[in-house]
């Protein structure tokens, strides 16, 4: 099996070219004669070095709960399972990359090759690009103070976000390895960071043991446990799962109902820090929005409502509510800004089947200042466009069953939001936001639709939800100055070189 992933590898790296894979074949033979040995704390002990980029011995681990036996032969198992599904893995990565190209690129990123930076800086792990908007005002902090930042994604949505937000040279730019833990040391003792940090959720064996045995402090930042994963975790495999969780030295969460699921996962509550949401720091390009203003002036006194981030499963329920909304006296004018780039045609096949008149984005130059009564947003990166244009937002993933998507982006623009009743998903910060009357549910798209009438027809009342959004989001600010401060404790020098 392992003679038939180095032939794989070769294979796929050969066909990539490039000139981090300058030689594949040499690399499929040095993975044959660096063969693996699992040893109790779940690490690949290389015969054979090379792979790993050098033989830097390992610190004193690291601010981090001993690791149980449950925990070392589960990760055990799973470096075994991971190598022998590892020319499964490549055929997959070449058949999404059908569908999506940047799959099939920069595959040596994946086995550990590719660019580190400079050494000595800061490893962060954001895994897509909902990841990488959250971590970007912790980004900026490490920039500021004139730290490298090694920036590392599982997706080409991450790849690219994080290249458009940072194209600093200081910033490098690269997917994180699969979770092999050669893979991950052949990265990771190149680049010798002084801290990994890993944002919101992700839990991988790999990452997290590889790290406390080469000595680099890792922490978890903007911490999302969700109840339901505790619910899950705990009665899987003993709950070894969550025991990866108190590998972390720091733990930097939202919210004391963030903390007290912390607590119950096992983390010493010597290791959380309450510091907030980091999404409410996130930078915005002031182009857009100073854009997304000129716009509203010129579409008039109506007021504007947005409907964002919509998915398939609503879109029936939503389009007697904007029939309704376009029909009444008071009508808004209305953004549709659906979730998903492969619904932008859908819907606008669902709107000419409803009769509801509608402009395309993609049709328009926005300097020419459109003034459609509908305007369906089928394009990429202009959400702050919208938002500053928009009096009203809402959310969608929230008429069914789905839990809800980002209401921190509106409410950081002091923008009020109203959604369906599904918010398991955004519990923090939705709950603290119907208490600041910044956010307003409903159990079905017909109530919504009534309130949304008496909203848009009342200036008053619409001002006074906006005054609630403006104010919640004012008191949420911070989370990155906050989150920088926490993580300088496990920065300092240790006195051991890597």
């Amino acid at each position: 099996m392992r003679a038939l992933a180095s032939v794989v590898l070769a294979a796929v790296l050969a066909a990539r070219g490039g000139a981090e894979d300058s030689a594949p074949l040499a690399l499929a033979r040095q993975m044959w004669l660096t063969v693996p040995v699992i040893d109790l704390d779940g690490q690949m002990v290389q015969r054979l070095d090379g792979m790993a980029g050098g033989s830097a011995a390992p610190q004193a681990e690291i601010g981090a709960l001993p690791v149980s036996w449950r925990l070392r032969l589960v990760a055990a198992l799973w470096q075994v399972l991971l190598h022998l599904a590892l020319p499964v893995m490549l055929l997959l990565l070449w058949q999404r990359g059908r569908r999506e190209p940047a799959y099939r690129q920069r595959l040596g990123e994946r086995f550990g090759g590719g660019a580190v930076g400079a050494k000595g800086g800061v490893w962060i792990f954001a895994a897509s690009l909902g990841e990488t908007r959250a971590v970007s005002p912790l980004v900026r902090r490490f920039l500021e103070q004139g730290v490298p930042v090694l920036l590392t994604h599982s997706t080409p949505a991450g790849l690219q976000e994080g290249l458009r937000l940072f194209p600093e040279v200081s910033v490098v730019h690269r997917y994180v390895p699969l979770d092999l833990s050669w893979a991950l040391a052949r990265m990771l003792r190149r680049a010798q960071p002084k801290l990994g940090l890993v944002v919101e959720s992700e839990l991988w064996p790999g990452q997290l043991l590889v790290a406390r045995r080469l000595g680099i402090p890792m922490a978890q930042v903007n911490g999302n446990l969700l109840e339901r994963t505790i619910a899950r975790d705990s009665k899987r495999l003993g709950g070894v799962r969550l025991e990866l969780l108190r590998l972390f030295s720091l733990v930097l969460t939202k919210s004391e109902t963030y903390r007290d699921r912390y607590l119950r996962a096992g983390v010493e509550d010597a290791r959380i820090r309450l510091v907030g949401e980091l999404k409410f720091d996130q930078w915005v390009d002031p182009a857009q929005p100073a854009l997304g203003q000129r716009l509203r002036t010129a579409w008039g006194a109506a007021p504007v409502l947005l409907i964002a981030s919509s998915i398939e499963a609503e879109e029936p329920l939503l389009l007697p509510v904007l029939a309704a909304l376009l029909a009444h006296p008071s009508a808004p004018r209305i953004i549709w800004a659906p979730r998903s780039p492969q619904r932008f045609d859908a819907v606008s096949e669902q709107l000419d089947k409803a009769g509801i008149a509608h402009a395309r984005r993609s049709d328009l130059t926005l300097e020419d200042a459109p003034t459609p009564h509908l305007l369906l947003a089928d394009s990429l990166g202009e959400m702050n466009i919208w938002y500053a244009m928009a009096d009203l937002v809402f959310v969608g993933a929230s008429l069914v069953a789905q839990g809800g998507h980002n209401i921190i982006e509106p409410l950081a623009q002091g923008k009020p939001v109203v959604m369906g009743e599904s918010i398991f998903g955004i519990t923090y910060p939705a709950l603290d936001a119907i208490e600041a009357g910044a956010l307003e549910i409903f159990p079905s798209a017909q109530a919504m639709a009534t309130r949304l009438q008496a909203l848009l027809g009342d200036p008053a009342a619409l001002a006074g939800f906006t005054a609630c959004a403006a104010g919640f989001n004012a008191t949420h600010l911070g989370a990155s100055a906050r989150s920088y401060t926490a993580l300088q404790a496990l920065t300092a020098p240790r006195g051991t070189a890597r």
